[in-house]
């Protein structure tokens, strides 16, 4: 008996090793593509695919990022159906690498001094504290927190990997004081404590941000990520080794650390003339 195509594609993802966020995004693109591919499943061929992959790269606002990420999702989908990958040369489109942007000590005070629900300024408050993803942060459970030690499980973040990051003291006594006052049982940021436990949407912090931002007399655009790039900045300024800052934000090549490194934060070399601490004769 044929699977739904949608069972048979998430079990393929999940045989790969792909984390249950990438299936989700994955499995959402082939539903966009089934939806606008004018013929049934059984008949797409890889035409379809490129025309689909053609809309897409050209549409307005749509970023070189999210592009690749649509192609790595069609071309995971063709391989399960067994149809040829090669896209006339199409490709995923280079992704300009730009310095990352962060938040002065004046304004973090002003954009969380914008924010008035208790749950959301927490939640910003986690981000910029420890450098969590806003996934990471919707992801938290009561029993990620250690009890004895000032530190918490991010399960499964980015890549699929566990990581125990660092929990500031004062961030503990907040976090202590929101579990008194709600009493989250599982999932420690829900939509409406007590009464709706589901999770936050990411959507939703992203546009409570946006919003404080405009109230903060902000102009330009503001993400959540940038309170994941203020927690990087301002760690290696206050004295963090790049390894440790590395660990902390869950990269698994130190390349994607070292983008944080600004000029103002390089030491000088030290040169050392070996022929003479060693004293080798000429």
């Amino acid at each position: 008996m044929r699977l739904d195509p949608f069972v048979q594609f998430q079990r393929h993802l999940n045989a790969q090793g792909k984390r249950p966020r990438t299936q989700d995004v994955y499995l959402s693109i082939l539903a966009r593509f089934l939806r606008v591919t004018p013929v049934p499943e059984s008949a797409i061929t890889v035409d379809h695919v490129y025309d689909f992959l053609i809309e897409r790269g050209n549409e307005l606002g749509r970023s070189a990022s999210w592009f690749n990420v649509t192609f790595h999702a069609m071309v995971a989908w063709m391989t399960m159906r067994e149809l040829p990958t090669q896209l006339r040369g199409l490709r995923p489109k280079p992704v300009l690498r730009q310095p990352p942007r962060w938040f002065t000590a004046e304004q973090v005070r002003r954009l969380l001094g914008a924010i008035d629900h208790r749950t959301y300024r927490l939640f910003f408050q986690v981000m910029l504290a420890t450098g969590l993803r806003v996934s990471e942060v919707i992801a938290l459970r009561v029993g990620d927190f250690d009890p004895e030690r000032p530190l918490v499980r991010v399960v499964c973040g980015k890549g699929g990997d566990d990581r125990l990051v660092t929990v500031p003291e004062t961030l503990r006594a907040r976090l202590r004081d929101y579990w008194r006052s709600f009493r989250p049982r599982d999932t420690f940021f829900v939509r409406r404590p007590g009464c709706d436990n589901r999770p936050l949407l990411a959507a939703t912090v992203n546009a409570v941000l946006k919003r404080a931002a405009l109230r903060a007399g902000f102009t330009e655009r503001i993400s959540t990520h940038r309170l994941r790039h203020t927690f990087a900045v301002h760690s290696l300024r206050g004295g963090m080794d790049i390894v440790t800052l590395q660990r902390l934000l869950g990269h698994r090549r130190l390349e994607s650390t070292l983008c944080y490194l600004t000029p103002d934060l390089v030491r000088p070399g030290v040169s050392v003339d070996l022929l003479e601490v060693l004293e080798v004769e000429p």
